[in-house]
């Protein structure tokens, strides 16, 4: 059986990794046996609006080490470009296709072998018009190509997903069907969905290969002011009717290495994959010593689009204290909530992570305000349970505004759903109690 390529596609919109963070993914993708990234970073104007410009000398050199590390790691770095948002000239294709392989020709003599083309969240109707350039465009990138160490190229284009396949897909798919070194991206049955083996089949059929998925899991470009440590359940088939699979992660570096990680060991081996095993080796992996604790902690955090359209989950957000409340077991709701404030603490005093714990601390100290305030409230201090409320609104994670490109923003981060409820529900009836 040929290995599949699998790993990461830095593909979110949001304030884009660093240097630093991007040299570190590749040394754990190494570490955990994956075998590629794409760097396609949205908000990275080189890769997208900018596409027609060289990088920059300081942005080269980092790109440079960034290739000669994956190479030195059995990495397949993939850089990818993104002429679809800031819309190639097609009246001026000569010209335009020239700045294209002038880039692909820049990032080539640093090292990079492996090229993407992006033309995903672009305007469908005018794809469909153009879609004679489209083919073109990926002919001539193939041809140019056909030099390289690497022949193929990773295609997105604008129907990515099943819940937009209509006639007009289907005569997109038909123009770029048996395609030589063509491979074709797709995320599943939505956007932003669980892994489905039927929509995988109907990949197959539309574009007569299987799918490279781009799994939207754990981003969180579409809820930037949440992160998620979620068990990963999300597949209906054991079988790996794919090509390659790429995690879209989270603009929180760090902690999407619990994503990864756990997505790997199932890759490894579906039929025997255990989902809660795979979950506790990935945060032991990411900091041993207080593992225990993230684990109390991490179900606070289950919030994902992925999470919520998954029907068959088996691990619930907050599922132990929403049962007690449910059962207005007031006393074991306590026990639990201080459970997880000891744990909270236990992090704080005792984490090693130094670049995790800069990625959740106001998530966690969000957290620990809103459990004080749930407490506060059970035990009918709602003076106090307003105060530690209003201090949990006071967390915020810094973020790219949605739509820009520069426009920072300190947001208040969400954390459990479900304690929010369940606060608002003991303030609205005090009476009850």
């Amino acid at each position: 059986m040929t290995e599949i390529k699998k790993g990461v596609i830095e593909g979110f919109y949001g304030i884009p990794w660093t240097f630093e963070q991007r040299y570190s993914m590749i040394n754990f993708l190494s570490d955990i046996s994956m075998n590629q990234y794409i760097y396609a970073p949205k908000d990275d104007p080189y890769h997208n609006v900018k596409w027609r410009d060289l990088y920059p000398d300081n942005k080269l050199n980092e790109l440079e080490k960034l290739a000669k590390l994956a190479q030195r790691k059995n990495i397949d770095f993939v850089w990818a470009i993104h002429p679809g948002q800031n819309l190639i000239d097609f009246s001026d294709y000569k010209n335009e296709i020239e700045r294209i392989y002038k880039k692909y020709e820049q990032l080539h003599n640093i090292g990079i072998k492996s090229f993407a083309l992006c033309m995903d969240d672009v305007d469908q109707n005018k794809a469909y018009e153009q879609r004679g350039y489209h083919l073109q465009l990926v002919k001539d990138i193939l041809n140019f190509i056909s030099d390289f160490e690497n022949r193929e190229l990773l295609f997105v284009h604008p129907w990515y997903n099943q819940s937009w396949i209509d006639d007009k897909a289907r005569s997109y798919f038909d123009l770029f069907k048996n395609i030589k070194n063509l491979k074709i991206m797709w995320t599943g049955y939505d956007v932003v969905a669980p892994l489905r083996y039927d929509a995988n089949e109907e990949f197959i059929k539309l574009a007569n290969q299987k799918p490279n998925i781009w799994f939207n899991w754990p981003v969180n470009d579409y809820k930037r002011d949440q992160i998620f440590m979620e068990v990963f359940e999300f597949f209906d088939n054991r079988s790996l009717n794919f090509d390659s699979f790429l995690i879209n992660p989270m603009n929180q570096a760090e902690l999407s290495k619990l994503s990864i990680f756990q997505i790997n060991e199932y890759l490894k081996d579906p039929s025997n994959y255990k989902a809660i095993e795979a979950f506790k080796k990935g945060l032991s992996y990411l900091d041993k010593d207080v593992a225990d604790d993230l684990y109390l902690i991490a179900d606070s955090f289950f919030g994902s689009d992925i999470y919520n359209r998954e029907e068959n989950k088996k691990y619930l957000e907050d599922s132990r204290i929403a049962a007690a409340f449910k059962a207005r077991d007031y006393e074991k709701i306590i026990y639990l909530i201080d459970q997880k404030l000891e744990a909270i603490d236990n992090y704080e005093s005792n984490y090693s992570n130094k670049n995790l714990y800069k990625e959740v601390i106001s998530f966690f100290t969000s957290l620990k305000y809103l459990l004080k305030a749930a407490k506060c409230a059970v035990n009918k201090d709602y003076s106090k349970a307003t105060d530690f409320y209003n201090k949990s609104k006071e967390c915020k994670v810094r973020i790219y505004k949605e739509f820009s490109l520069d426009e920072i923003e300190d947001r208040v981060v969400k954390t459990s759903s479900v304690l929010e409820e369940i606060y608002k529900k003991l303030m609205e009836s005090k009476e009850d109690l």
